[in-house]
């Protein structure tokens, strides 16, 4: 992957449950300082990680993408969620600068077969 990709709410399973590899979405919304300077930093990551999709979800793009959301755990944003074969396998909370989130999500991707192999699949 070389890019980042805003999805809605209705792509979500297509994007993020069927997908085998890992994928990182950031939840995000227009309104959010932080949010906003996030989004550079967030765009570059890709150039960090091979195999990995990264997508984008503003929360207040509509209803199903904050209900989304919420059935994610997301408490605040920014907040970044690391998914592996539909299942989040970790996350990081508020803004990072570029070299302490491609460490933290380099710590989360090397444990997500570790996590995955120790947890229930999701029944769809």
């Amino acid at each position: 992957m070389s890019n980042v990709v805003d999805i809605q709410a209705e792509e979500w399973a297509s994007e993020v449950m069927g997908e085998k590899g890992p994928v990182v979405v950031d939840f995000w919304h227009h309104m959010c300082g932080w949010c906003q300077r996030l989004n550079p930093v967030f765009a570059k990551l890709p150039e960090a990680f091979e195999d990995v999709k990264f997508l984008k979800v503003n929360i207040l793009d509509s209803r199903e993408n904050r209900r989304l959301a919420v059935e994610n755990g997301v408490m605040g944003t920014p907040t970044i969620k690391v998914f592996c074969q539909g299942r989040a396998v970790g996350e990081v909370v508020g803004f990072k600068s570029y070299d302490s989130l491609v460490k933290d999500l380099h710590q989360i991707l090397d444990q997500k077969d570790a996590c995955l192999d120790q947890s229930t699949p999701l029944k769809k």
